[in-house]
């Protein structure tokens, strides 16, 4: 049994802090503890959010060009935001005008990829609200993805040969008054990097 140690402390922490939060008699607010009122909001959230309902549900204005790719990367060039459940995808990091960026390719989930998005959700937050910082979206991304997993892949997350990640809304994305962006994309990749063929759903990896 494979055990992903990173991940299972991040949760561990964030239930925690949840439960040291708890004690307070006053509402949970984005102000006082975002951490804690996202996972408050999720499990009202979840089944509505897991696919996207329909095309405009799913439109996002982001301030992250698509990236030129070399020719020679497979794929189609696409920006990280735009992907969509069942996507499978490659990144790979470049350099533009001496700057690092990182350049994303959809691919056939039939051909060799590292990544495929499983889910997608919105961080809890209305427009306009300030920032509640990295950490405390990319946990409340994790702890989401979690606990989807299983009933993408049909396994438990501990027993998988599979890790979680997350794209996660940036600062300027989240507050600008254009993008008011809150979207999260869970996706999966093999523990030890190598690439999959085929989708991971319903594969037991």
């Amino acid at each position: 049994m494979r055990v992903h140690l990173r991940l299972a402390a991040l949760l561990a922490a964030v239930v925690l802090s949840a439960a040291a939060c708890g004690d307070d008699d006053g509402a949970t607010s984005p102000a006082n503890d975002p951490a804690q009122f996202a996972a408050e909001s999720l499990d009202a959230s979840t089944d509505a959010q897991r696919e996207p309902a329909n095309e405009s549900d799913t439109t996002t204005t982001t301030s992250e060009p698509a990236p030129l790719a070399p020719t020679d990367i497979p794929g189609e060039p696409v920006n990280q935001y735009d992907l969509r459940v069942r996507d499978c995808f490659d990144q790979i990091e470049d350099r533009r005008d001496g700057l690092p960026v990182t350049i994303t390719t959809r691919l056939p989930c039939d051909d060799p990829h590292h990544f495929e998005v499983f889910a997608q959700l919105t961080y809890p937050a209305e427009h306009p609200s300030v920032f509640p910082g990295d950490g405390v979206i990319r946990d409340f991304a994790l702890a989401s993805c979690y606990r989807l997993f299983p009933g993408w892949v049909g396994r438990d997350y501990e027993t998988s040969s599979l890790e979680i990640g997350v794209i996660v809304p940036t600062q300027d994305n989240f507050e600008n008054d254009a993008a008011r962006y809150r979207g999260i994309h869970c996706w999966v990749e093999h523990v030890d990097g190598e690439p999959m063929v085929g989708t991971s759903r319903d594969s037991g990896w």
